[in-house]
């Protein structure tokens, strides 16, 4: 989005009591409209540094004063007026932001596995360049473990159309992306001719009273704020995990690994390190941590579950008709290598000693060279007999597992993080295939704490009784 997208209000001081009150409109529906007065607005392309860092000491949601700007301009002032609001239960967010929860919502409803603010940056290196970011990002899978992506980009206000279907088209070509859903609302209504343009090139132009529609035949209420969708629960959660300061830098890295440097890897490199995270995220469990800070790391531990679980399902899509065997021995192989296979690393190994030879060479002439050339001996991670287990579970069962990322999803936000009791009824209105996907979902939740060392009473799942 653009700056016209998230505009705040910015209310002007007609007491010093009045502007330290924090609106408690945070139960209103999604669907609300913004008011027409709104002073100022946020610039989407700076979502990572719109909100301040926070200290390390107290409480989580202490600001770090000393980085608020000193230059007393109206955009400073707005971001810092919206910071405060929303680090507290009870702030008021954005209507732009409002929009991608709206949409996040419909796509869950279309059987879509969804995030919030996934970052397109040039590499995984700590000083690459950030291209833009995907308001809200899709992925259906069908039982086979094929899967189709869908990204939404929100607009609200004036927007030129044209130019934005074309900014849209060369950011496809970025990123994974088959098809692309354009919102744009409170500007004119966009012409049919232009929306059948735009359709020839995979992007869908809805305004809101497409978007009502939509909702209407899914069934959808305005006020439906729930799971992953429900911004009172979701909002702001990757950057206090990023600013978080225990131990080590370990969650800022981890909070990009979320948001950006996972979605531009090979399946087998992301399921390898999403493990790791978790890892580090258990030991995290150990220290002394206040509510707040427990909440956000326990956010984080359920959205790596779940990216641990998008990254088995598009190995499955590369294993799924294949016999047993051989899906064994391609994961063994993926383990090892990753995105760069075992020839091209005994390729580049056996150059790499050739060139040191020769410069040893060059100062010890009579140094000969080994008969036997030295090999690598790569062996895959100690959990890998566990991790093969689980594909060919995994695959072998696809009705368990297919829509087995909306369910979590839709569990952990829902119910673990909110320490509410999982309402088996609830689930079986939503998902048509409860009994399987219950099954699937106890397995890999069994896998993730063997292998974590995650304690098993993390997930409500393992230890409330459920029935399939």
């Amino acid at each position: 989005m653009t700056e016209d997208d998230k505009s705040t209000k910015i209310q002007k001081n007609d007491s010093s009591a009045e502007n330290r009150k924090i609106n408690e409109s945070s139960s209103d529906s999604i669907n609300e409209k913004s008011s027409e007065s709104s002073n100022e607005s946020i610039d989407k392309k700076d979502r990572d540094n719109e909100l301040l860092p926070y200290s390390g000491s107290g409480s989580i949601f202490e600001r770090t004063t000393s980085l608020i700007p000193k230059k007393n301009n109206r955009k400073n002032q707005s971001r810092q007026n919206n910071t405060n609001n929303k680090a507290h239960a009870g702030y008021q967010i954005a209507e732009g932001y409002k929009l991608e929860y709206r949409m996040k919502r419909l796509l869950f409803h279309l059987g879509y596995y969804t995030r919030i603010g996934i970052d397109v940056r040039t590499s995984t290196d700590e000083n690459s360049d950030k291209i833009t970011d995907l308001d809200v990002y899709g992925i259906y899978f069908h039982k086979d473990f094929t899967s189709k992506s869908t990204w939404v980009d929100c607009k609200s206000g004036g927007v030129e159309i044209h130019k934005r279907i074309s900014w849209i088209k060369g950011i496809m070509h970025e990123f994974p992306i088959d098809d692309v859903i354009f919102v744009v609302t409170g500007g004119k209504k966009t012409r049919t001719s232009v929306k059948q343009h735009a359709r020839k090139s995979g992007i869908l132009i809805l305004d809101t009273i497409n978007i009502e529609n939509l909702e209407k035949y899914y069934n959808i209420k305005s006020n439906d704020l729930r799971g992953s969708w429900n911004p009172n629960t979701q909002f702001n959660k990757i950057n206090l995990l990023s600013s978080l300061e225990l131990n080590s830098n370990v969650f800022k890295k981890i909070a990009r690994f979320i948001a950006s440097d996972f979605w531009i890897l090979d399946c087998y490199t992301q399921s390898k390190r999403t493990i790791t995270a978790l890892k580090e995220l258990a030991s995290a469990l150990d220290l002394p941590l206040s509510p707040e800070q427990r909440n956000v790391i326990s956010w984080a531990i359920y959205e790596t579950t779940c990216l641990l679980l998008l990254s088995l399902l598009n190995i499955s899509k590369e294993l799924y008709y294949l016999s047993d065997s051989e899906k064994t021995e391609t994961l063994y192989d993926g383990m090892i290598s990753s995105d760069i296979p075992n020839k091209r690393r005994a390729e580049m190994f056996d150059t790499a000693f050739k060139v040191a030879y020769g410069v040893v060479k060059n100062h010890y002439p009579d140094l000969k060279l080994p008969e036997q050339m030295p090999t690598i001996n790569m062996s895959p991670p100690t959990y890998f007999e566990a991790l093969n287990d689980l594909v060919l579970r995994v695959t072998n069962n696809p009705l368990a597992y297919y829509d087995l990322l909306r369910f979590l999803d839709f569990t952990f936000m829902e119910y673990d993080l909110q320490n509410k009791d999982i309402d088996k009824n609830e689930l079986e209105k939503i998902f048509a295939n409860y009994s399987e996907i219950i099954v699937g979902a106890k397995t890999l939740l069994n896998f993730i704490c063997h292998v974590t060392k995650i304690p098993r009473s993390f997930f409500k799942m393992l230890i409330q009784q459920i029935s399939s």
